[in-house]
């Protein structure tokens, strides 16, 4: 991806969750032009009040999204209705597939995207790199030390800290969290950890700020390196729920 090269200035948001009011509010803060690219850190659906307009607003503005854990169970859920519509239009006669393990929402929002808007949201990357601004961008993390081309997936949507053996987890583990083991030089940037917040590290920045939480949607604009956010309309999950995430995803180290 080469937007630091091309383009005047590399727009990069933070977990949007369906926050459209909040996505579009961002953009004008930032005086986003037709000459600018945006690029959002993944999770653009899910949780939040408007996945579809959140989808249908960045693929107008020809944005592109590296892939969140709740963009690939939704479009995860999406291949598999596509491909029971092409076996039933094969085999007639073939009974329907009954089970999937999806959440209703993610079925919800995969039976509703139009399909070009589940296509592009079925072509985001696991990782994308800007050459010409010496970035990385990617929805959880990386292990330290391990080349891209060896990354897992499930890492790269996931991740949010890693054991002094090496082991990793997607929950918050009091100090372990990877970014700050990241060694550069390449700074990467990053979304999935609303519980830290923004993270500002030697070579990673964190800026999932928690919007759908009632928190703030962020966005790093590149390559003046500037943070700008706006504040949530509301928490559109509610306080006790996210009490409850927070209480299943914090470990501490003792």
């Amino acid at each position: 991806m080469r937007s630091g090269d091309n383009h005047p200035r590399l727009i990069v948001v933070g977990d949007v969750h369906g926050c459209v009011d909040e996505l579009s509010a961002l953009l004008r803060l930032a005086a986003f032009t037709p000459g600018d690219q945006l690029l959002l850190l993944g999770d653009v659906v899910a949780k939040g009040p408007d996945s579809l307009g959140a989808v249908a607003l960045a693929r107008s503005l020809r944005g592109r999204t590296v892939r969140g854990n709740h963009d690939h169970a939704t479009v995860r859920f999406r291949a598999a209705l596509d491909a029971a519509a092409a076996s039933s239009s094969a085999h007639p006669s073939a009974p329907p597939p009954t089970r999937w393990r999806v959440s209703p929402e993610h079925a919800a929002i995969a039976r509703s995207l139009p399909a070009a808007d589940a296509d592009w949201l079925q072509s985001a990357p696991w990782y994308m790199v800007a050459p010409g601004v010496g970035h990385l961008f990617v929805h959880g993390g990386f292990l330290p030390d391990l080349p891209l081309p060896a990354q897992s997936p499930r890492t790269m949507m996931t991740l949010r800290s890693v054991y002094p053996d090496g082991r990793t987890s997607a929950r918050h583990v009091w100090g372990r969290d990877w970014a700050r083991l990241w060694p550069g030089p390449q700074r990467v940037v990053f979304g999935h950890d609303a519980f830290r917040g923004l993270q500002m590290h030697e070579h990673a920045t964190g800026i999932d700020t928690g919007c759908v939480y009632g928190g703030r949607l962020t966005a790093l604009v590149l390559p003046e390196n500037r943070l700008i956010s706006v504040p949530a309309k509301r928490a559109y999950i509610a306080p006790g729920a996210y009490r409850a995430f927070r209480a299943r995803t914090q470990r501490r180290m003792y």
